[in-house]
């Protein structure tokens, strides 16, 4: 079982890092495989229906790579591996893992003979990172194939959640946890289904920072909360509790300002109290089925590009945001569309401090038990299955056909179709309107899909706001708190670039792509048909919606999210001036879409 464990998990991290790599660094060069195989004449059987061969100058190195899947919008699917063997003068089969040291070996020759202008090479971290990563997701698919249990489609929200066993499709280090131990992992790794008691400090309210928009205060929701497992529960009027991860309660109690505070008095540590938790996809929000709240911690733990950390500006963000979206109409006019809300927060307030640590965000829990079955976010249902298993978006389309005895194709249109209304289209109308533009990753974005096809599309995250300077004066005028986070304020030209990345790379497109992998339907059918809606809103809209829909449909190029490059070059984007991490960009879809389709149009009336 490990052993095929390993082999799973060297495969999905090396397709993680390669369609990285030839979206970042090199796009390689596409060969027709027949004429290909003849040209090389090649002993080894090529399967695989697309090669892609890759040249690696400063190593003097060639590399070929059979390709199950070509997308045309996201994941090639990457089979046999080949390296040129110049004695020999013939293509060699070679391990994949060798292959990403390679390859990353090139990105660091190239980074110093470009004199590392502007970004560092940190290549020894990267491949550190990798290789963790890798044994963590192998561990993860170990314990999945001992449970046996296949993912579902009407699984619950929180199956869902901690059913990521590959994580980030476009990640070089998709299940890198810096800073958890392993035997830490069975507790508070999601995809490890461990639950735990919150640890509690009672501190002295003199010191103690909170906020709702709720009836009750934060602190209020936290006694009602332990009253519910412990009925005796009392608090004094001086003090109160503030819940912590218990990763980031040991942290805490090792810095020499918890250390000072514990000693005169201002706080104490309780330990273990309440409720059970699990954590969730992002690891650091947790949940309970029967609890009215969610919570989301900082943690002392890198995962992905960042050290995951609450900052003060985000706990206000949720706060006002709230506000905000209770007094515009937008809701009420969108009844397919949510935002899942953070109505409350905490923390400690110490001198010198900008964070203390203790920021706790109150994320209401709208997935409580008897109204979280078939909630699913987008990252579950398009993610690779295991072997000989079928993706969640498969088993739902394939359960749909047979119901309404109809063909995989038109139930995937109509699914599709159903999706944008609720999801991408109202996204668009959001910014457009009141120039709110959300990054709708397809982590951050979760759907009812109770029913079969989507009912209701929910976004989270409260770092996740990018409002326009543009209606700035608009937004204020609706609700004046906004000038206290001066920071959720953006130009349009990098929210154009952010929503590009966050709600077409890494939503529209993996939908599209897991569709056609799936062979439910092509991927051209739903690019066409997305073209055809982008026009139509692009005539309608009136607000900066209109300029941006335009920037997509003709831009060349639109920028992109480059993780490998980000990771490569050690970028915390959470501590990088406006956030910012490395961005690229990559050939239009949608403009190499619509020139295919003109160029068909033309020909077909030539002589």
């Amino acid at each position: 079982m490990q052993q095929i464990a390993k082999q799973i998990a060297e495969n999905a991290s090396f397709q993680a890092f390669m369609n990285c790599y030839i979206r970042e660094v090199s796009s390689g060069h596409w060969v027709k495989k027949e004429e290909w195989i003849k040209e090389q004449r090649l002993s080894i059987l090529i399967t695989e229906e697309h090669m892609l061969e890759l040249e690696l100058p400063m190593q003097n190195t060639r590399f070929a790579f059979g390709v199950d899947y070509k997308s045309l919008v996201g994941r090639h699917m990457f089979g046999v591996s080949l390296k040129y063997c110049t004695k020999q003068k013939q293509w060699l089969l070679e391990d994949k893992l060798t292959i990403l040291i390679t390859l990353i070996q090139e990105l660091h020759f190239m980074a110093k003979a470009d004199g590392c202008s502007g970004l560092s090479s940190h290549f020894d971290e990267l491949i550190l990172r990798i290789i963790e990563s890798y044994q963590t997701m192998a561990n993860y698919i170990e314990k999945s194939l001992e449970n046996k249990k296949q993912n579902g489609a009407n699984d619950s929200f929180i199956e869902a959640e901690q059913s990521l066993l590959f994580g980030h499709w476009l990640h070089p280090t998709p299940k890198s946890r810096q800073g958890m131990a392993n035997w830490q992992q069975t507790s508070f790794a999601p995809e490890l289904q461990g639950s735990f008691q919150l640890h509690y400090f009672r501190v002295d309210r003199k010191i103690v920072k909170e906020s709702s928009v709720l009836e009750k205060s934060a602190s209020e929701l936290i006694s009602q909360s332990l009253r519910k497992s412990q009925p005796d529960f009392v608090m004094s009027e001086k003090h109160c509790l503030i819940p912590m991860h218990p990763l980031q309660a040991q942290w805490l109690l090792q810095q020499q300002y918890v250390k000072k505070a514990l000693a005169e008095g201002l706080i104490k540590y309780e330990g273990a109290l309440g409720a059970f938790y699990t954590a969730t996809s992002s690891i650091r929000t947790v949940y309970s089925s029967n609890e009215e709240m969610m919570y989301k911690f900082s943690i002392p733990v890198k995962i992905t590009n960042s050290l995951r950390v609450n900052r003060t500006h985000e706990l206000k963000a949720g706060i006002v945001m709230a506000r905000l979206m209770n007094k515009i109409d937008f809701l009420q006019n969108h009844s397919s569309f949510r935002m899942i809300d953070d109505p409350a927060y905490m923390t400690v307030e110490i001198p010198n401090q900008t964070e203390s640590g203790f920021e706790v965000i109150f994320r209401s829990n709208v997935f409580p038990e008897g109204h979280d079955e078939g909630i699913c976010m987008i990252a579950a249902l398009v993610q690779e299955p295991l072997p000989k298993e079928k993706s969640r978006l498969c088993q739902l389309i394939m359960k749909i056909s047979q119901s309404e005895f109809r063909s995989l194709e038109s139930v995937s249109l109509d699914w599709f179709k159903v999706y944008w209304k609720c999801a991408i289209e109202s996204l668009l109308r959001l910014y457009d309107a009141y120039g709110i533009a959300l990054e709708a990753h397809q982590q951050n974005s979760v759907l009812n899909i109770s029913s079969g096809y989507p009912t209701t599309y929910y976004y989270r995250d409260n770092q996740g706001y990018y409002l326009s300077k543009t209606y700035k004066e608009e937004l204020l005028s609706i609700e004046p708190s906004l000038q206290e986070t001066e920071e959720l304020f953006y130009e349009d030209a990098l929210i154009h670039d952010r929503f590009i990345n966050y709600l077409f790379m890494n939503q529209l497109f993996p939908v599209i792509s897991r569709f056609g992998a799936d062979q439910l339907i092509d991927e051209k059918v739903l690019l066409k048909w997305s073209i055809d809606q982008l026009h139509l809103l692009e005539k309608e809209f009136t607000g900066h919606g209109k300029a941006f829909v335009h920037n997509i449909l003709k831009q060349e190029k639109l920028a992109f999210k480059a993780n490998l490059l980000t990771r490569f070059h050690d970028v915390d984007e959470l501590e990088a001036e406006l956030e910012q991490a490395v961005y690229t960009t990559i050939p239009n879809p949608f403009v190499l879409q619509y020139e295919e389709v003109e160029y068909a149009a033309a020909t077909a009336f030539s002589f």
